[in-house]
């Protein structure tokens, strides 16, 4: 049986095809679409999609011109090319069609700016040898037009190199490519999941897109467009335009757009460089009356405004002014462009009667799940994707954010009722419908409908639909220790398909599945409480900061003359705050270190490079470890302070040789978080963003548009440079949150065998202080009833 490898269709393809010496210019040409499932658009998708979109990214830049660019034609002036394989679809191996019609489809996305005016795909494909030629074909379509039929001939032992163009009237903003084997073995009665039945299409396939830039109307209609398009799967870099010296609250109002735009990339991931002088792409202006970036003609600025004009150094793109008389005006223009409170429309909107909004409630962020009851799997996912067709379907899946602080200490699981519904089988068999969350398995169940009993068939407790769907409910427990703050839950209908003999088998293609909406999972008997230090919470939701979903609890420290590196790490993490509550940071605060103390009731992020914050010298006790001025040294604790560290097992020994491997092998400062107790109020954090260079400051959130390297980001203490990241944890224990007196008072015996000594001894002298009083009572009683009476 023949396999095929991505290296041998590489080098088939490179030896076949007359396109093999493409000039390196296409190189830079060869931009992926990170491809996602549309419905998939939300809590998870940023976990698996984005790692996919990650991937892609990292790949163009990495891979050599003669492996990305393998025939990519030459654009003419005004156009791109854009290369697009599988692997850069999310599919990480080779794809295998098995049995008589098996399918494959992958989706794809294009820019609503863009249209496509040429197309190829290019693919390898290797097959099984026991298909007759004359009968078996793959075909080959995009959104359900033929693209091609690929006959599979006989003894072909380095299977099919081709390239096929693909008429650009077929594709639409929303794609699908569909690979589907039509394969036969024998011209007799055929078993349809034989395992002669295979053909393997090779995940380095590649679809070639010549597009041109459509130029669209100045209008305010089509926005969040062409800022951020939703076709586009790549991270979202979009460049900010400020005054020189801008002051704090035009820095919070584009803060507040910096989470708009990261909440609408999602999964993608953003970045907000800050621009020296107008860049050539789309990108945001900021401005007053009183500050005007330099070189920036303004219109008259008549109140709140928002303005859609085209870009003096790229007619192709535009600029969206967001202008204000002053920042009191520029606030109000900054949540009707992110609220959406306003319809906006035509070139220029002048804001008026604007509603502000009420302040958030804790836990009330749009993405998260409530808290306060259950929740129907129909609020999470559109009813389309509960449902899926055929013996061999895909999973259901169903993303699900949650606050990161639930307290699971001693908890049996998270209850969910289960609905399902599935086209009842034909006979007992092995069928089931296996749960799982996160890619962990949670429970099996049966889909056979019925169980023998006594040489009798029992009919199970489950009923039928009139539409001949059979209905079933179940009670699950899911394990607390799989859930984090993003989540996935998975369901996969598995048919089996038994045997009846030679001739006798029957291929049923009208099976379908379903997850009920009504089904429903509760957290809502799980009180809230967090232990700290925890960067996990902070790289995954945002937390405690997105408590509060508008942040309103929180305060952002930026040095007084804060570089843009620092302003684009800070417009950076409030997309990551917006990303993981779906609603923009309305209520921060932005402040120097010298008003930290007015705000000592908040908790703290505070943003600084090479020790231009005074505050990280004032508080460097209270840190897990501090950084000379040069960021080219760790100093971590010493003396009695390491013995202590060792006795608790932390080994700052072991820390510091990585990091001093790490700064040897970059050779230049790192990226440093932190995470420790505010020295200004108890139960409060202070997470403090540093580095010894504004490259390591930019480190840390690229990172964190990474899904593999967030996951590391971990403990109280992350370094990080490139794709390098060493975690620790260092500090001192905290604790936020309440909970109720009886699992408190279990919770900190269990955790604390001290208190529990003391405790122990405190019941027991209490006891026995009882025990006592009553033996004493007792021994009066018997006493006094002994005692002679008084004869008269």
């Amino acid at each position: 049986m023949n396999t095929l490898t991505e290296a041998n269709i590489v080098k088939n393809m490179k030896s076949t095809l007359p396109w093999k010496k493409t000039v390196k210019t296409t190189l830079a040409l060869a931009i992926a679409f990170g491809m996602s499932v549309i419905a998939h658009d939300d809590v998870f998708a940023k976990s698996k999609r984005a790692k996919s979109a990650e991937t892609q990214t990292e790949e163009s830049e990495k891979t050599s011109a003669s492996d990305v660019a393998v025939g990519a034609s030459t654009p003419v002036p005004g156009q791109k090319v854009y290369t697009i394989s599988l692997k850069q679809m999310g599919q990480g191996s080779n794809i295998e069609l098995r049995g008589v019609e098996g399918e494959r489809t992958f989706p794809f996305t294009v820019r609503s700016d863009e249209v496509i005016t040429s197309a190829k795909i290019r693919y390898g494909i290797a097959y099984s040898p026991a298909l007759l030629p004359d009968l078996s074909h793959i075909k080959v379509s995009v959104n359900n037009e033929l693209v091609s039929v690929v006959p599979l001939p006989k003894d072909n032992p380095k299977g099919i190199v081709r390239e096929d163009n693909i008429d650009p009237r077929f594709f639409a903003d929303f794609n699908q490519l569909s690979f589907k084997l039509i394969g036969h073995y024998t011209r007799e009665c055929e078993d349809p999941y034989h395992s002669s039945l295979w053909a393997k299409i090779s995940n380095t396939t590649q679809l070639e897109l010549t597009v041109s830039t459509i130029d669209l109307a100045n209008d305010l209609a089509l926005l969040p467009g062409p800022f951020f398009d939703k076709r586009d799967s790549k991270l979202l870099e979009l460049p900010f335009v400020l005054p020189n010296g801008a002051s704090l609250e035009l820095l919070r109002n584009a803060g507040v757009v910096a989470s708009w735009f990261g909440q609408l990339a999602s999964y993608r991931g953003a970045r907000f460089p800050v621009a020296d002088g107008m860049p050539k792409s789309h990108a945001i202006v900021f401005a007053t009356t009183k500050e005007a970036p330099a070189g920036v003609q303004l219109p008259v600025i008549n109140g709140p405004t928002l303005m859609v004009v085209p870009n003096p150094q790229n007619p192709k793109t535009k600029l969206l002014l967001v202008l204000g008389r002053d920042n009191a005006e520029l606030k109000i223009a900054t949540q009707a462009l992110t609220l959406g409170q306003t319809a906006l429309a035509g070139q220029t909107a002048i804001i008026r009667n604007f509603k502000e909004p009420a302040l958030r409630k804790a836990y009330d962020a749009p993405k998260w799940l409530p808290t306060s009851r259950p929740v129907k799997f129909g609020e999470l996912t559109p009813l389309q994707s509960l449902q899926v067709n055929g013996l061999t379907p895909d999973l259901i899946r169903i993303n699900m954010r949650v606050a990161p602080d639930l307290f699971t200490w001693q908890t049996e699981g998270v209850p969910m009722d289960l609905r399902y519904r599935f086209t009842p089988r034909p006979t007992i068999d092995k069928s089931t419908l296996n749960i799982g969350i996160n890619d962990g398995f949670v429970r099996a169940l049966s889909l056979s409908g019925a169980e023998p009993e006594k040489g009798k068939i029992k009919e199970s407790v489950m009923l039928f639909f009139k539409s001949g769907l059979r209905y079933a409910q179940e009670e699950i427990q899911v394990p607390t220790f799989r859930i984090g703050a993003e989540n996935q839950l998975q369901f996969h209908f598995f048919y089996d398909y038994p045997k009846q003999g030679a001739c006798k088998d029957v291929y049923l293609d009208n099976v379908r599945s379903t997850i009920d909406p009504d089904s429903t999972i509760d957290f809502s008997h799980m009180p809230h409480y967090a232990t700290y230090p925890n960067l996990a919470y902070i790289a995954n939701a945002g937390f405690p900061f997105t408590k509060l979903a508008d942040l309103s609890e929180t305060a952002v420290i930026l040095p007084e003359r804060a570089s843009n590196q620092e302003l684009e790490v800070f417009f950076n993490l409030m997309g990551r705050m917006g990303e993981s509550t779906g609603y923009p940071v309305t209520n921060n605060t932005v402040i120097y270190g010298s008003d930290v103390e007015k705000h000592s009731n908040k908790d703290l992020l505070v943003i600084a490079t090479n020790g231009n914050q005074p505050l990280l010298k004032q508080w460097s006790k209270y840190m897990p470890l501090t950084i000379d001025e040069t960021g080219n040294r760790l100093q971590l604790p010493t003396g009695f302070l390491r013995v202590l560290a060792r006795w608790a097992g932390k080994d700052l020994d072991e820390l510091e040789r990585k990091s001093g491997e790490m700064l040897a092998s970059t050779g230049s400062a790192f990226g440093t978080v932190m995470q420790f107790e505010s020295p200004l109020s108890a139960g409060h954090s202070v997470v403090v963003v540093t580095s010894g260079s504004p490259r390591g400051l930019l480190d840390v959130t690229d990172g964190l548009n990474k899904a593999d390297l967030r996951s590391q980001f971990q403990g109280d203490l992350v370094l990080i440079k490139g794709d390098k990241v060493i975690n620790a944890l260092i500090g001192n224990t905290y604790y936020s949150g309440h909970l109720p007196l009886w699992t408190w008072l279990k919770w900190n015996l269990s955790t604390k065998p001290v208190l529990l000594i003391a405790f122990l001894m405190l019941a027991s002298l209490i006891a026995a202080a009882l025990l006592f009083r009553y033996l004493r009572k007792k021994a009066a009683q018997r006493l006094k009833a002994n005692e002679p009476k008084d004869q008269h």
